[in-house]
C-alpha cells in the first residue's frame, strides 16, 4: 500500500542577492554649526516598499542615519545630526510573477560620510548595500513517503514548513499628530508618507494578534506670513487581528501588510486628523519532519523538483538584561518604581548574525517607568528608555549563507531605586527564539498510480531436465525459452522429428555448454 502525505508549502520560486551602492548629499540645520570632520555614522535599514512584477522585485526603503561630527566651531565641539538616505533598487528573479509572496532583506555592507567642503553644511553620504529577495508561490503538493510493497526506494529527510491557514484583514488606523512646540502651525497638509513595522505577532486559536506602529512624515504649509513649507514626524500605536481558522498558540506566523490608502485634514493649527487603511495577511505554518520518497528502483514514476525551505534548526535562549536609568534633571528623584511597561522589543533584520552553528542577535527594548517622585507632595511622574542587549543563539547546523527569523519576547521586567534617587534599576527576562532556515532543492516521487514491478523472470530448472510438449511448441521457442541452441536440443533427442513434435511427448532439455 503506498502512503502519501498531502502538504501546502511555499514553493521558492528563485532568490538573489545584489550589490548596490546609494549616495546622497545633506545639509546641516541651522542653527547647528558646519562640519569640519565627519566622525561617526550610524544607521538603520527601513524597508518601505516591496513590490513583485514578472521576473523582477522592487524594493524601496532608506537608511536612517544618526551623523556625529567635530563641529567648524571655536574649541571644535562634537555635535550630531541625523538624515535619511533613500534608495530603490531591484532585483532579477525568473519566473516571479506580481501575485507571488515575497522575502527581502537588506544589509548595509559600509558606509562612509565626507564633507563637501571645508567650513560647509553640506556633506556626502555613500553606502554600499546587499540586497536579498526570495519570491515563493503557496502550492499544494502530493508526496510518496512510503513506496508501494516490492519496490525498493531512495528516501530524503527533511524538515519542512507546511502551511496550515491563511487569513487577510482590512483595518483603518486612526490618529492625532499635534505639532511639536518648536515648529510653527498648520494651515494646509500638502503630503503625508507612512510606514507600517510590525513589533508583535502572537497566535491564538483561530486568530492571529498583531502589535504594531505607523510612522508619519507631515509636510504641511505653515500659517505664516511667509508660508514656508515645513515637516514633522510622528507615531500612531496599533492592535489589530486577523481571523485565521485552524490557528493554534504555538504555530509560526508570518504577516504581511500594505497601505492601501493615507487620509488626511486639518483638526486645528497645532493638530492633523490622519487615517491609514492597511491590508494585512498571516499565514500560520507549523514544521513537519518528513522521509520523502525522491526515487524508486527499477519502477516508473513522475518525478518533480521541490524547492522549499529546510529548517536546519530552531531554538531558543534566555536573556538577561540589566541597566540603570538615568532620571533626567528636570523630573524628581525616585521614591518607589511603580511599574514598568514595555512598549516595543525590536531585533532588525541587519542586527542578526550567522555563524557556524549560532545566531547572534542585537536588539533594543523600548520601555516606561512609572514612579512615585522624592517630593513632598510624592506626586507620580514617569520617564521613557531605550536599553540594548546583545546574546547568541546555539543552531547546530547554521551557516553564515543561510536565512534565520527571531522573535524577541519579555518574560519578566523589574525596577527598583538605586542607591542615588536619581537612577533606577531596571531588570528584564528576555525569551530569544530563531529559526535557520535553508533552501533545497531535490526531485520527489508525486503520488500516482504506481505501476507493479516487473515480474522477475522464471528460474529454469537445473539441466538436464524433462519439458512435456504442450501445443504451439517448436523446437525454436523452446531453444529460445530455455537459452539452449537448437542443435543442442536435437543431438539431446535422436529420432524426434523437429517438424513434427507430438503433444504430450516428453523432450530432454540438455545443459547449454
Amino acid at each position: 500500500m503506498i502512503r502519501c502525505e498531502t502538504l501546502k508549502l511555499e514553493h521558492v520560486v528563485g532568490e538573489m542577492s545584489k550589490q548596490a551602492v546609494v549616495q546622497g548629499d545633506f545639509h546641516v540645520p541651522k542653527p547647528k554649526p558646519g562640519i569640519e570632520k565627519i566622525i561617526s555614522v550610524d544607521k538603520t535599514v527601513k524597508i518601505t516598499k516591496e513590490e513583485v512584477i514578472k521576473d523582477k522585485v522592487i524594493i524601496e526603503g532608506y537608511l536612517n542615519l544618526q551623523v556625529v561630527y567635530v563641529a567648524d566651531a571655536p574649541g571644535q565641539p562634537v555635535h550630531h545630526t541625523h538624515a535619511r538616505l533613500e534608495f530603490t533598487q531591484f532585483v532579477e528573479i525568473d519566473g516571479a510573477e506580481p501575485e507571488m509572496t515575497v522575502r527581502t532583506k537588506v544589509k548595509v555592507e559600509d558606509i562612509q560620510g565626507k564633507v563637501k567642503s571645508r567650513r560647509s553644511h553640506m556633506f556626502e553620504i555613500t553606502a554600499v548595500i546587499l540586497v536579498f529577495a526570495k519570491v515563493t508561490q503557496l502550492e499544494e503538493i502530493t508526496l510518496m513517503v512510503e513506496p508501494p510493497p516490492g519496490v525498493e526506494a531512495v528516501t530524503e529527510s527533511l524538515r519542512l514548513e507546511e502551511v496550515i491557514a491563511e487569513g487577510s484583514a482590512q483595518a483603518m488606523i486612526t490618529g492625532k499628530l499635534r505639532v511639536p512646540p518648536e515648529k510653527p502651525p498648520v494651515e494646509k497638509v500638502l503630503d503625508v508618507d507612512a510606514s507600517i513595522t510590525i513589533t508583535e505577532k502572537k497566535v491564538i486559536e483561530n486568530k492571529v494578534i498583531i502589535e504594531g506602529d505607523i510612522t508619519l512624515q507631515v509636510i504641511y504649509v505653515a500659517a505664516m506670513a511667509t508660508q514656508p513649507v515645513h515637516h514633522m514626524h510622528g507615531m500612531i500605536d496599533f492592535t489589530q487581528f486577523i481571523e485565521v481558522f485552524g490557528a493554534q498558540p504555538g504555530m509560526n506566523v508570518t504577516v504581511d501588510e500594505t497601505i492601501t490608502h493615507i487620509g488626511f485634514d486639518v483638526a486645528d493649527p497645532c493638530n492633523v486628523n490622519v487615517e491609514v487603511i492597511v491590508d494585512k495577511t498571516a499565514k500560520v505554518t507549523e514544521p513537519r519532519h518528513l522521509d520523502v520518497v525522491v526515487d524508486l528502483i527499477g519502477v516508473e514514476s513522475t518525478r518533480e523538483l521541490l524547492r522549499v525551505d529546510n529548517v536546519v534548526g530552531e531554538d531558543h535562549t534566555q536573556a538577561n538584561v540589566k541597566d540603570e536609568l538615568v532620571v533626567p534633571y528636570e523630573k524628581p528623584g525616585v521614591s518607589k518604581v511603580l511599574d514598568v511597561k514595555v512598549h516595543k522589543v525590536e531585533v532588525l533584520p541587519e542586527d542578526i548574525v550567522i555563524i557556524k552553528d549560532k545566531v547572534i542577535v542585537s536588539g533594543k527594548i523600548e520601555a516606561q517607568v512609572l514612579y512615585v517622585s522624592d517630593m513632598p507632595d510624592q506626586s507620580v511622574h514617569h520617564v521613557d528608555t531605550v536599553l540594548k542587549f546583545r546574546n547568541f543563539i546555539p543552531i547546530p547546523g547554521a551557516m553564515p549563507e543561510m536565512s534565520v527569523s527571531v522573535r524577541a519576547a519579555v518574560e519578566h521586567v523589574a525596577g527598583r531605586p538605586a542607591d542615588s534617587s536619581r537612577k533606577v534599576v531596571l531588570e528584564f527576562v528576555l525569551n530569544l527564539t530563531a529559526r535557520v532556515v535553508d533552501t533545497v532543492q531535490i526531485f520527489v516521487v508525486i503520488c500516482e498510480e504506481i505501476p507493479p514491478a516487473p515480474p522477475k523472470p522464471p528460474v529454469p530448472p537445473p539441466c538436464p531436465f524433462e519439458h512435456v510438449v504442450q501445443a504451439g511448441d517448436t523446437i525454436w521457442k523452446l531453444s529460445m525459452k530455455y537459452h539452449v541452441s537448437v542443435d543442442h536440443i536435437l543431438a539431446a533427442n535422436p529420432g524426434v522429428d523437429p517438424y513434427n513434435l507430438q503433444i504430450g511427448s516428453v523432450l530432454i532439455i540438455p545443459c547449454d555448454p
